[in-house]
């Protein structure tokens, strides 16, 4: 049995000569390199579209004859008829230049079936329309940007048929089965070639315009001669400096020289493009940041530790940033000696296709959840992380303003007192010094710090940096909240100082104050909700029942619900009350949480 890699080499392909040169071994896998299909082979002088010397006198000639006259009667018929409307029928006098991929309806799957794109389900239209509608909407969205990915770029589908190319090669028995199979294999790959250039030029190349030719000569000494007043020559260096600097830089740079210095105009498909330039570009990052996140979550920690070892005896002998650039350059030199494979290629089908595996870009996670279920995947398994770490770069940015504005005067000051020592130590210690700690700083918060945010999110705040500098400078949130408990403060001990004065009795420095009552529902009962500055307590309107008290002191949480009208409160012992109808929500949310004079901590 011969093995794959052989049938990849230069031995296979010397039974058939003729077929495959050495130029078209170079395409391989990877993108082309410029300059491989200088040299011309059967791929670059295939007979001309539209070529008829083929036909001959014989039935099938006679038929195809009178299906080309058939077509042009038809095609001048449109064009008499329906000037205005492009026609698709169209007779080329020259090959297509890397000709779109064909879209082949056979099986596109190596591993694992398809996932089953389900409708909405009839029940759930009934229960829930308007949300129905909205998630088919998104999903027909999801499905015309993964099928726009599919399409423009190398498809899963062409990756599936070049596997399977190999396995024929594998197992070919007889030579002319080889050459076939050899045959058929370079076909696949010429059109993969073919595919990163037609998604290039179709969705990427809008405008071109031609280089200009060169017209600045090269300047002569005796061309910038002059004579001054006395009769001596001198060389004008001004001007010769400016004439070479001109000629240099038209010469080398004038294929990056934007001929329009206006901005671009803005447009939804301009839009589009950049958008999918980026993502498809991306894509070998994305992998990379997730290969990152294993390491640093310790998600195999023998792969961790190791290389915990050698950042920390890389920092023991000063050789990081060495170490960095060496990295570098043999990642980029491994790219040459060793491109991918199909084993590579195989490796990536199965990732794409099984579910349970970790999508590490987001073409796999199309392939694995579907055209229409990939966007609520990606939703649900980064939804929550992503409005997470943006909720926390909000409260960030406010501290920072806060912290300039002194909203906080006793926490900007030290702050400021921290930021001095820490320019004294910038200072004072040496820079070699200076480098040395900075990177064992990196080093524990990317191996300590990361992996307790990350796996314990109610701690991440505690493993901060950023939150140790800035420690106790309030968000807008919290400042909020302090500034309606302080004027609850002022504003109750006035009203007791009111019911003192009419009822004629000692003051009760803890006596509680009616806050109103709002008219809402809580379950099936009609009623109204009674707040007061240290209690919560819900009556019906037909008994005038309690149903449930509620003290501050006993609750876990506050929460807003529904749509704008709605209030949930839990317990120490997990038990929910909740109140709809609400038309004053806002207000008695402030309220509680001004009058009740306990500490809150906002959680969304």
């Amino acid at each position: 049995d011969i093995s794959v890699a052989k049938w990849n080499s230069l031995d296979v392909y010397s039974m058939a000569k003729e077929h495959v040169t050495a130029e078209q071994l170079s395409a391989g896998l990877d993108r082309a390199t410029h300059g491989v299909y200088h040299n011309s082979d059967r791929h670059l002088i295939s007979p001309l579209q539209g070529d008829d010397s083929s036909s001959t006198d014989s039935g099938e000639g006679r038929f195809h004859h009178f299906s080309t006259r058939l077509k042009h009667v038809k095609r001048k018929a449109n064009l008499l008829f329906h000037p205005n409307k492009a026609s698709d029928d169209y007779t080329a006098s020259a090959p297509v230049l890397a000709p779109p991929p064909v879209i082949q309806d056979e099986d596109d799957r190596l591993f694992h079936d398809a996932p089953e794109q389900k409708g909405p389900d009839f029940k759930e239209v009934l229960k829930n329309p308007i949300a129905t509608v909205q998630s088919a909407l998104h999903g027909a969205s999801g499905a015309k940007f993964a099928e726009t990915m599919d399409n423009q770029v190398i498809a899963h589908g062409a990756e599936v048929r070049l596997a399977r190319a190999y396995d024929e090669l594998k197992d070919a028995a007889s030579d002319e089965q080889k050459v076939k199979a050899a045959d058929n294999l370079e076909d696949l790959k010429k059109a993969r070639q073919d595919s990163y250039v037609r998604w290039t030029m179709d969705r990427h190349v809008l405008t071109v315009r031609r280089v200009p030719p060169r017209t600045v000569p090269w300047p002569k000494s005796k061309d910038f001669k002059a004579k001054a007043e006395d009769g001596k020559t001198y060389r004008q260096w001004t001007d010769y400096g400016h004439h070479l600097l001109r000629y240099h830089i038209e010469r080398y740079g004038d294929g990056y020289i934007d001929a329009n210095p206006n901005l671009p105009t803005p447009s939804e498909e301009a839009l589009n493009t950049t958008v999918e330039r980026l993502i498809m570009t991306s894509t070998p990052y994305q992998m990379l940041l997730m290969n990152i996140r294993h390491i640093y979550r310790w998600d195999d920690p023998r792969k961790t530790a190791t290389y915990l070892a050698a950042y920390t005896l890389l920092w023991a002998f000063d050789y990081i940033s060495g170490a960095a650039i060496l990295a570098f350059i043999w990642l980029v030199i491994r790219r040459r000696l060793y491109p991918p494979t199909i084993e590579d290629i195989r490796d990536e089908i199965k990732r794409s296709e099984d579910v349970d595996m970790t999508a590490l870009n987001i073409t796999q996670l199309i392939e694995q959840h579907g055209s229409h279920g990939w966007a609520d995947a990606l939703r649900q398994d980064f939804g929550p992380w992503l409005l997470l770490q943006l909720d926390d770069l909000a409260n960030i940015l406010e501290i920072w303003r806060n912290f300039y504005e002194w909203r906080e005067p006793r926490r900007t000051t030290i702050t400021l007192v921290l930021l001095s020592a820490l320019w004294l130590d910038i200072t004072i210690v040496p820079l070699h010094l200076l480098i040395k700690i900075s990177q064992f700083n990196l080093g524990v918060i990317f191996f300590g710090l990361f992996p307790i945010a990350t796996r314990y999110p109610q701690y991440r705040l505690l493993a901060s940096p950023m939150k140790w500098l800035f420690w106790r400078v309030p968000t807008d949130a919290e400042w909020a909240i302090a500034r309606l408990q302080v004027e609850a403060k002022h504003r109750k001990k006035a009203m007791r100082q009111a019911d003192l004065d009419q009822a004629k009795h000692d003051q009760d420095k803890d006596s509680v104050v009616s806050l109103g009552k709002y008219h809402c529902t809580s379950g099936s009962h009609h009623g109204d909700l009674h707040v007061n500055s240290d209690s919560v307590q819900y009556i019906s309107a037909v008994r005038k029942n309690s149903l449930w008290e509620l003290r501050f002191g006993d609750v876990v949480l506050l929460q807003k619900v529904g749509a704008g009208d709605g209030l949930r409160f839990v317990n120490t012992k997990d038990v929910e009350f909740r109140v709809a109808g609400l038309k004053s929500r806002n207000e008695v949310f402030t309220q509680i949480i001004g009058y009740s004079g306990m500490r809150w901590q906002v959680s969304g």
